[in-house]
């Protein structure tokens, strides 16, 4: 019998294809059948597509096109008409002519695949409800045309026709397989886990404007402190409530302590008029230098601890410098002497805007920060708004934390076991997986609890790619404390290890860092230490 293969359906639904597709399948052995083949090239210049009703390929006769025109048919003037089995007429297409297209449309991707110098091809059409053929042209004649009488000795015919185009092929059994391959392919195509993180990153954007919206009832507030685990959006609302308040006429200042995220801020925020944002200690040095205050070159730990504010609040004192309102992003990091500096800075009036965004469980510097604090409120963020939920459990699980995520599906976090410490190599591995799977080497973070591991990292690269600072060219490569506030669509997390309770916050605010993506590297124990969930493939 011959192989069969319909690629819209097992079998045609039409009658007329029907017709023609069981005499086909009564071909012995070594013929193929296709049914329904569409194709898409060229024709007069412009590109068209079509379909092939059916192809029959032999390994040494070639192959021959196929169409196939069910009921009666009229050409009047050489305009085809067809008559369907409730007597209506229709204008239809030469089928001569259409099978010619199939055959051109069929040798110029042939050629594209180097197989047109093993197989010619030829064409035929079929009229399985027609008793005869009239002469209808120079077109059409007997040698390629089928009628249903001819249907009962169908290999007779095919032969005919193949004589008649003079057709020929010499393909091996592999090259059969090749070209039937080709035309009705088998593909399974995963798509990449880049694809899978974009498409959960356009619903985490979302989701965080929407929460932007709910919370523009702060707006009759005057101040408060507002608490929010990782993930809840306490920047993006953050810097929300300082824009807000800009446009309201105050006079502004958004202020956190890290590096990175007073960049980012600045960045996000623009100059707009009535609105300053800047890290706390660049806030001190700038004042200082207005004030025309002594900085020393050399600067130690407690000089920025504590001398900084202290120089803040001399330099309110001469430069006179006030703001109507002032939100303090990550208010965990700071100490109470510098939220007393920061005070000095605002005007006297007892309803001056004064709000602090913090999340306690991310107090990685230790400096008190709630004592003395009597904010006139308490607002509580809850759910979980950056990460998608898988990544959001991860987050919950290393702190013995429930999930209260924004329900958003998305990649499956990745633990890359490692034998010992992550070193550079095992780092590599992983920024090299998440490449394969395409994902954009700006979209990728590396962070690290060890500033060494930075440092040996920087003097590596990947392919093309190196490794380099945040917001420089190639892949960033961070300390997990300096990327606090910041987020990336996929990080590569390297964990020395969580035996400790601070080994597990850092675990926590380095994991939710990742909006879609996240591959945490690190030892088996860790994994089992930080709640890892387990449905992981």
């Amino acid at each position: 019998m011959a192989t069969y293969i319909g690629l819209g359906a097992n079998d045609p639904t039409e009658a007329s294809e029907l017709r023609v597709a069981n005499a086909l399948k009564r071909l012995p052995q070594g013929w193929v059948i296709l049914h329904h083949v569409s194709w898409q090239s060229k024709r007069g210049g412009r590109q068209g597509d079509g379909e092939a009703d059916f192809i029959v390929l032999h390994p040494t006769r070639g192959m021959l096109v196929i169409e196939v025109k069910g009921g009666g048919i009229d050409i009047d003037a050489g305009r085809w008409f067809t008559t369907d089995r409730f007597g209506r007429r229709h204008s239809i297409k030469n089928p001569y002519e259409q099978a010619t297209a199939s055959k051109h449309a069929l040798v110029g991707w042939l050629r594209e695949h180097e197989l047109a110098h093993r197989v010619r091809v030829g064409h035929i059409v079929a009229f399985p409800h027609m008793d005869s053929l009239p002469l209808i042209g120079p077109a059409a004649n007997q040698q390629i045309s089928i009628t249903k009488p001819q249907l009962e000795h169908i290999e007779t015919v095919l032969t005919s026709c193949f004589d008649y185009w003079g057709l020929q092929a010499e393909l091996t059994d592999q090259e059969t397989a090749k070209l039937v391959s080709l035309l009705a392919p088998t593909i399974s195509v995963t798509p990449k886990l880049s694809s899978y993180s974009s498409d959960a990153e356009t619903q985490i954007l979302t989701f965080t404007t929407e929460q932007v919206e709910a919370f523009s009832g702060l707006r009759a507030s005057r101040g408060g402190l507002i608490l929010g685990g990782a993930g809840t959006g306490k920047t993006v609302l953050a810097i929300a409530r300082a824009e807000q308040l800009a446009r309201d006429g105050f006079r502004t200042l958004l202020v956190c302590y890290n590096e990175l995220l007073g960049r980012d801020l600045m960045a996000r925020c623009g100059n707009p008029p009535n609105l300053v944002a800047c890290t706390f200690h660049s806030l001190c040095l700038q004042e200082a230098l207005q004030a025309k205050l002594p900085v020393p070159s050399v600067k130690s730990t407690d000089w920025w601890e504590n001398e900084a504010p202290s120089l803040l609040i001399d330099a309110c004192a001469t430069t006179e410098n006030l703001y109507d309102a002032i939100v303090v992003d990550e208010g965990q990091d700071f100490s109470p002497l510098w939220f007393s500096s920061l005070r000095c800075l605002i005007s006297n009036h007892p309803d001056a805007p004064f709000f602090v965004f913090a999340d306690p469980l991310q107090d990685l510097w230790k400096r008190n920060w709630l004592k003395d604090m009597e904010p006139p409120f308490v607002w509580e963020l809850v759910r979980n708004m950056r990460n998608t939920n898988p990544i959001a459990a991860c987050v919950a699980g290393a702190v013995n934390l429930a999930c209260r995520s924004n329900g958003l599906p998305g990649p499956t976090p990745r633990w890359q076991v490692s034998a010992g410490v992550p070193t550079e190599g095992d780092i590599v591995l992983a920024v090299e997986h998440l490449l394969e799977e395409g994902f954009d080497p700006t979209s990728l973070v590396v962070l690290c609890a060890s500033p060494s591991l930075v440092e040996r990292l920087r003097e590596r690269s990947v392919g093309p790619h190196s490794f380099g600072k945040w917001n420089s060219k190639g892949i960033a490569v961070e300390t997990i404390g300096r990327f606090k506030g910041l987020e990336a669509q996929a990080v590569v997390l390297a964990l020395p290890g969580v035996a400790s309770f601070e080994g597990q916050l850092a675990a926590y605010v380095g994991m939710s860092r990742a909006r879609s993506m996240l591959v945490a590297v690190g030892r088996s124990p860790d994994r089992s230490a930080l709640n890892w969930p387990a449905l992981e493939p």
